[in-house]
């Protein structure tokens, strides 16, 4: 894999996941179940912290 890119397979899966991630949002918002809402941002946050730290490591590397 090129490692000048920044759009590598793990950086657009974690991209595509995150719209799902949001999207379903949505959904799970209606189930109005605390517990399930709170691990579901839990989850899209770390996806997000993935996402912003990979951007910067390549910042950084460029």
């Amino acid at each position: 894999m090129n490692k000048d890119t920044v759009l590598d397979k793990g950086y657009v899966i974690a991209t595509i996941l995150n719209v799902f991630f949001l999207l379903g949002l949505i959904f799970i918002s209606h189930f109005e179940n605390l517990y399930i809402l709170i691990l579901y941002v839990i989850l899209m946050g770390i996806n997000a912290i993935y996402l912003v730290v990979k951007v910067m490591n390549f910042k950084k590397n460029n």
